[in-house]
């Protein structure tokens, strides 16, 4: 039934059901559409008539929808502000994910569930806006970087709470091996705009906020968040440019991510042999990219996804570097996390063996 919603106005419009589920069935479907972010989905189902329900589910779908709605309000107050704090210090910024995409690719806003803010600035400015937030808006990072520089050079992102609010600053889309190859100008060419309070707001342009959708399916949540391949399947249809897209793949080493976010999307709401996206299940991927796929999502979790990206550093100095960071990190990374540093390489050599490492 979840599968059914989010491929709602997709490639099949039919009745979702006949009649109503039972309240039982009906409430795990709702907590269900929560894990999944697609609370919204189901509004529309219900809204359209497509998923038949009682007065009282008609009323719980209500109360759950309106307080994420009250959540994106507030999330979208906060983005207002981060506008004011960079427009000040000249810090160029796109916005990714919920916030952005509820409004470049869904028709009503509302159907779009989100919790945070997620904004993408540029590597040089990473460690500034993140100081810009504290100093202007009262902010304080949640957890330090693992040493000092390794954010600027090869994070992804850290999380800064503001006055309740979670904002998730990001320098690239994805952890490791895949996040390094990424070509960061293109995540800075021409911008899509939307609009939230009579203002304009930066997203990614078309092809690379499909990739970064792809990017979210493939790397993402395990198993795959059922909103992230709405999202995937919305921009799609919202016409992207093909060649465009397999380019900038091949240009980020990216094709392997690419067959396997349309993969997931094909298997997991069941499209239909006609529809276009099977044609990029089969990209022609080398098979290295393949092989650093493998890292990702594996026993040995975020451990081997940090080996494989040793693999795709350019020079010694910057690999000595990130070993170093990943081995050793400093004491206030550690201690934010309740760490000590033998612990983390007991949870390192445990990870990657499966085994207990308490007696040698």
């Amino acid at each position: 039934m979840l599968a059914a919603i989010a491929s709602l106005g997709l490639h099949d419009d039919a009745t979702l059901a006949t009649s109503r589920l039972g309240d039982d069935d009906f409430a795990a479907l709702i907590l269900l559409a929560q894990r999944h972010r697609l609370l919204g989905a189901l509004a529309e189902a219900v809204a359209t008539g497509a998923l038949p329900v009682s007065p009282d589910q008609l009323g719980s779908v209500i109360e759950y929808h309106s307080g994420w709605l009250s959540n994106a309000l507030l999330t979208e107050a906060m983005l207002l502000r981060v506008d004011d704090c960079f427009s000040e210090h000249r810090i160029e910024y796109r916005v990714l994910k919920g916030v952005a995409l509820c409004r470049v690719a869904y028709n009503d806003p509302s159907w779009r569930v989100y919790s945070d803010l997620d904004i993408l600035v540029r590597s040089a400015d990473f460690v500034r806006a993140i100081a810009a937030l504290c100093q202007d808006l009262g902010g304080h990072r949640l957890v330090p970087e693992l040493r000092p520089g390794f954010d600027r050079e090869f994070g992804r992102e850290a999380t800064v709470h503001v006055g309740g609010r979670e904002i998730d600053m990001h320098r690239t889309l994805v952890d490791g091996a895949s996040g390094l190859t990424i070509d960061l100008d293109d995540l800075f060419a021409e911008p899509t705009w939307f609009e939230v309070a009579g203002r304009r707001f930066p997203a990614l342009g078309a092809t690379p906020a499909f990739l970064h959708a792809c990017y979210d399916v493939a790397l993402g949540d395990h198993p795959v968040r059922l909103s992230a391949v709405r999202d995937l399947l919305l921009l799609y249809t919202r016409g992207v440019d093909g060649d465009a897209v397999v380019e900038m793949a091949r240009r980020w080493r990216g094709e392997a991510v690419v067959e396997r976010a349309a993969h997931l999307a094909v298997d997991t709401l069941g499209l239909p042999r006609e529809h276009g996206l099977h044609a990029s299940t089969d990209l022609g991927s080398p098979r290295r990219q393949r092989w650093l796929l493998r890292s990702y999502g594996g026993r040995a979790g975020p451990y081997a996804t940090h080996l494989a990206a040793i693999t795709v550093i350019h020079g010694v100095r910057p690999r000595l570097r990130y070993v170093r960071a990943i081995t050793r990190p400093s004491p206030a990374y550690l201690a934010a996390r309740g760490w000590t540093r033998h612990g983390h390489v007991r949870r390192a050599l445990r990870q990657f063996t499966g085994k207990s490492t308490r007696n040698g």
